[in-house]
C-alpha cells in the first residue's frame, strides 16, 4: 500500500482552531490596545496644546476629545477616571492615569461578583477555566508639556 500524502480533514480542522483562538485573542486585545493609544494621543495633545489652560478648562475639554477619538462611555474603567490627575502650572501641563482592563474570553465567571473581588479558590467549575482564559492589561499613560 502507498501511504497517502496531504493534509487530512483532522489536520485541517486542527490547524484552523489554532488560527481561529489566534485570531480570537489578537482580536480581543487590538481593541485594549487601541482605546490605550487613542488616550495617550489625547494626553499628548493636552501637554502640547493646552499648556495655558487651567485643570478645570482641560477637564472641561476631555469628554469632546475623547468623543473625537471615538472612545466611548464604558471603553474606560472608572478606575482610569479615578486616578486621572491633572496638573497645569503656567505654561506647563502635566496629565496621567493609571487603570487596569480584564477581557474574559470565554466570559466572565457566573457564580461569583466580578465587580466585588474574588479569590481563586472561590471558583467552582466552568468559572475556573473562565478565570484563566483572561487577559489582564495594566496601563499608565502621560504627558508633560515639553
Amino acid at each position: 500500500m502507498q501511504a497517502e500524502r496531504g493534509f487530512s480533514t483532522i489536520k485541517t480542522m486542527f490547524w484552523l482552531a489554532v488560527i481561529g483562538a489566534i485570531g480570537w485573542v489578537t482580536v480581543a486585545a487590538t481593541d485594549v490596545y487601541y482605546i490605550e493609544w487613542k488616550v495617550q494621543e489625547i494626553f499628548d495633545g493636552v501637554a502640547r496644546n493646552m499648556a495655558d489652560k487651567t485643570i478645570d478648562e482641560i477637564r472641561a475639554k476631555l469628554p469632546d476629545l475623547y468623543r473625537l477619538n471615538d472612545i466611548r462611555t464604558g471603553d474606560l474603567p472608572n478606575e482610569y477616571y479615578d486616578n486621572l490627575l491633572i496638573t497645569a502650572t503656567g505654561s506647563r501641563v502635566q496629565i496621567s492615569s493609571a487603570y487596569h482592563v480584564t477581557v474574559w474570553l470565554m466570559g466572565e465567571p457566573e457564580d461569583i461578583s466580578v465587580a466585588l473581588g474574588y479569590s481563586d479558590q472561590e471558583l467552582t467549575g466552568a468559572d475556573k477555566l473562565r478565570a484563566k482564559a483572561r487577559l489582564d492589561f495594566d496601563f499608565s499613560p502621560s504627558a508633560v508639556t515639553p
